[in-house]
């Protein structure tokens, strides 16, 4: 059975402050931990700015990074709408990590500091703690009908963006921007 409604966590850029609270909540939901080192979502920090990008699973509709995986760890749970890894079965080769980049998406799958395994965001069960406790409601927990491909993007280019918006440069014949 299909998902009839593309539930994943969206973030309105360029809200974020950098606290990376929701890293923090993220780890201590699933490790019991208050270290972004145990996070699935990461925030990542761009210059000139600051600019901080949070980056999570966007529950894309073809998921890449599903059959890259050798082992068959990762799988997509049609009955609860959520990825699973089967830490069992994970041998953290990053092949799944290695198949959202290729795929132009943000990259997104975490690998645990002390076993090496695969981690992705399984939405905490549909109570997303890091939209919950986010200070400057930058994150939201969405339900689409039809996934936009573009919010799956790189934290690179998403800053690059923003930073196009904010700190444009003005355009000089025969000239290199950079």
């Amino acid at each position: 059975m299909e998902n009839p409604m593309q539930v994943f966590v969206d973030h309105n850029l360029p809200g974020c402050s950098g606290c990376r609270i929701c890293e923090k909540m993220c780890a201590l939901r699933h490790e019991k931990k208050y270290s972004s080192a145990y996070s699935r979502i990461q925030v990542y920090q761009f210059y000139p700015g600051p600019l901080d990008v949070p980056i999570v699973c966007q529950y894309c509709e073809d998921r890449p990074c599903v059959p890259a995986c050798p082992t068959g760890a990762l799988t997509y749970d049609s009955d609860s709408f959520l990825m699973v890894i089967d830490e069992a079965l994970c041998n953290g080769c990053g092949l799944c990590n290695q198949a959202c980049i290729d795929e132009g998406r943000g990259g997104c799958i975490t690998f645990h500091p002390q076993t090496g395994m695969a981690q992705i965001c399984d939405l905490c069960g549909g109570d997303p703690q890091c939209v919950k406790y986010c200070p400057s409601n930058t994150l939201h927990f969405l339900a689409l009908s039809r996934f936009p491909k573009r919010l799956a993007k790189p934290a690179q280019l998403i800053a690059s963006r923003i930073a196009d918006q904010f700190y444009p440069v003005k355009k000089t014949v025969g000239q290199e921007r950079w």
